[in-house]
């Protein structure tokens, strides 16, 4: 079973794991491979993917995997794999020429509301920790432990 210190620790981890996020407007030129992007495309470039795929990407989501002369290299996921072999996602890459995308945002960790959703989770926690102790404290007032006097 896992203690209560590390139940917190836990719980901290995952807020500042999943984090708070916003897009935030960028110039195609600027964005550093690796960046994850949301990417607005022409309307000849969506015809061409979705004949090509079969899938309407509206907007794209993905991550900017390489950036060569002409082009830009984006990892997408396409899909979810059979729940036999345990579900896993399914990515593409796709390949577009700058003058293709209209607008493109990187995904940015938004730290004050990230912070603020951390704090929150550690003083549930924390109270839920310190009312568990009061519990368990026999002779404490609101804790049970003794029989009725």
């Amino acid at each position: 079973m896992m203690s209560r210190s590390r139940a917190v620790l836990v719980a901290t981890g995952a807020a500042l794991t999943l984090g708070c996020y916003a897009y935030v407007p960028a110039k195609v030129d600027v964005v550093p491979v690796g960046a994850e992007v949301r990417a607005l495309l022409s309307a000849d470039a969506e015809m061409a993917l979705r004949d090509s795929l079969g899938l309407e990407l509206r907007p794209l989501h993905g991550t900017l995997v390489d950036r060569q002369n002409d082009r830009l290299l984006l990892s997408v996921r396409t899909g979810v794999g059979s729940r036999t072999l345990g579900s896993q996602p399914l990515y593409q890459r796709i390949g577009v020429t700058p003058r293709d995308v209209v607008r493109v945002d990187i995904r940015r960790l938004q730290r004050s509301k990230t912070v603020a959703v951390a704090l929150a989770i550690a003083g549930a926690a924390a109270f839920l920790a310190i009312e568990g102790i009061k519990v368990l404290r026999p002779g404490s007032p609101g804790g049970g432990g003794g029989p009725p006097e």
